[in-house]
């Protein structure tokens, strides 16, 4: 698949359903296996079934190796149970959704911002909070639930969704497949560029306008105090002169990180951003980001 915005040569399926519950993972192998053979597909499909957090950290170890190896990105999906905070393992432990998502960060670079992350687990949309500018983006897409969600309607949804990207290769076609099967209101279809542009709206509204602006002056005329022996008076107008600085450059440089077209020029192509204006209207109110 390389026409729809992203690589991927293949789907692994971390299964962490325990054995009481309906098998959701084994489900949706089973209909993705049935829609490769029928498209004659050269796409690879594993299922790895996880009772442990070091198994699932292996398999994780185990898409890097083979990205390293074989060059062969993996869409990930997984299924289980989940909350705001972790995804549960069916030895009743569970991880955090914050180390699972350095996993997908190190994957992430390692394809070039390409990892697409899909997830039957409820809350785990609450995942991409990992997220930060200053450092790349742990995943180039991801298509998660935001709320406590029926399996059954999830098991529909997630088939129509994959069994139309492996016939069409369009995301549109298949998250309108998703919605049609599933009630699509509650998940999150999220991208790395809109996940850079919200973490960008933040950094602006909490650190370079009204109350935030005024709280990054004195925290760093705190510290100037401490290290310079200046007027106070002197060093209240130097910092906010450089407060006062435009913040496009600062944002550009960021956006080259999280979307890693410091490490991969050809990106740029990819993933274009207009600082200025960007900075522009989030300043004057005409853009608002939620």
């Amino acid at each position: 698949m390389e026409n729809i915005g992203f690589l991927a040569h293949g789907f692994v399926i971390i299964d962490l359903v325990p054995e009481k519950d309906m098998q959701t993972a084994r489900h949706i192998e089973e209909n993705l296996l049935d829609e490769i053979n029928a498209d004659n597909s050269s796409l690879f499909c594993e299922r790895y079934k996880c009772k442990t957090k070091d198994e699932l950290i292996a398999v994780l170890n185990q898409v890097k190796k083979r990205l390293r190896a074989k060059g062969e990105v993996s869409y990930i999906h997984i299924e289980g149970h989940g909350s705001k905070e972790s995804i549960k393992l069916p030895n009743d432990s569970s991880l955090p959704w914050d180390a699972v998502f350095e996993h997908f960060r190190e994957i992430n670079i390692l394809c070039k911002n390409n990892l697409f992350f899909s997830s039957g687990a409820c809350q785990s949309a609450y995942g991409f909070k990992a997220a930060t500018i200053t450092k790349p983006s742990p995943v180039f897409g991801m298509l998660a639930p935001e709320q406590v969600v029926v399996t059954g309607g999830v098991l529909d949804g997630y088939i129509a969704f994959y069994k139309s990207l492996i016939r069409n290769e369009s995301l549109n076609d298949a998250f309108n497949a998703f919605a049609d099967a599933a009630n699509a209101k509650q998940f999150s279809l999220i991208f790395s560029q809109l996940l850079f542009k919200k973490a960008a709206y933040k950094y602006i509204k909490q650190h370079c306008m009204g109350k935030g602006r005024k709280q990054r002056l004195d925290d760093l005329l705190t510290q100037a105090m401490s290290e310079v022996d200046m007027p106070i008076k002197k060093a209240r107008k130097l910092l906010r002169k450089e407060l006062n600085k435009p913040q496009a450059l600062k944002l550009s440089e960021f956006h080259s990180k999280f979307m890693m077209i410091d490490k991969y020029p050809e990106n740029a192509d990819r993933f274009e951003f207009d600082a200025v204006n960007f900075e522009r209207n989030v300043k004057s109110g005409a853009l608002e980001i939620v």
